[in-house]
C-alpha cells in the first residue's frame, strides 16, 4: 500500500495461544520488528514512515493456526 510520509500508530491483535510477529518495511528498510503474544490483547507501535511510497506489512509465526489483524492510522 502507498503511504505518505508521517507519523503513524499501528495497532495488532492477534489470538491463538502462540506469538506473532509483525515487520513493516519501506522498500528495503526495515522499521519495526514487533512480537506479541496471541491472547487477543491489542498492541500498538508507533512508527515513523520517512518517505512516501510503498509499504510491506508481513506477519508470521510459528505457532498455527493464529487469527491475527492489524490497522496502521496516521498520528495528528
Amino acid at each position: 500500500m502507498n503511504v505518505p510520509e508521517g507519523n503513524y500508530t499501528l495497532t495488532f491483535v492477534c489470538e491463538g495461544g502462540g506469538k506473532a510477529f509483525l515487520t513493516a518495511r519501506v522498500e528495503e528498510r526495515e522499521l519495526i520488528d514487533f512480537g506479541a503474544v496471541c491472547t487477543g490483547a491489542r498492541e500498538s507501535i508507533k512508527i515513523l514512515i520517512p518517505e512516501s511510497g510503498p509499504v510491506e506489512i508481513t506477519a508470521s509465526s510459528v505457532d498455527a493456526p493464529l487469527l491475527y489483524a492489524y490497522h496502521l492510522v496516521a498520528r495528528a
